[in-house]
């Protein structure tokens, strides 16, 4: 038997369903698409890892649920940064 990709196993599959366990927050996950460059995604992983979360799915997760913050420095503090 072949399989497509990454995700498409059967176990894989199977793993989504949360039948019989307790979700994790209080609504299902679905799965989600987006495009990244091999920089970007390894960054957000080992960010996520730093943070000490299991995955770049459970940071997202946290950021949309505002359970994490971002701080984004100014203009001016950025421009400092960069001079030192």
């Amino acid at each position: 038997m072949t399989y497509t990709g990454r995700g498409s196993h059967p176990n894989s599959l199977a793993n989504l369903k949360h039948e019989g366990r307790p979700l994790a927050q209080d609504e299902p996950k679905k799965n989600r698409t987006i495009t990244v460059t091999d920089l970007g995604w390894n960054g957000a992983r080992a960010l996520a890892l730093s943070l000490g979360l299991s995955s770049f799915s459970e940071l997202v997760e946290k950021l949309g649920r505002k359970e994490i913050l971002l701080v984004i420095p100014s203009v001016e503090s950025a421009t400092s940064l960069d001079e030192s």
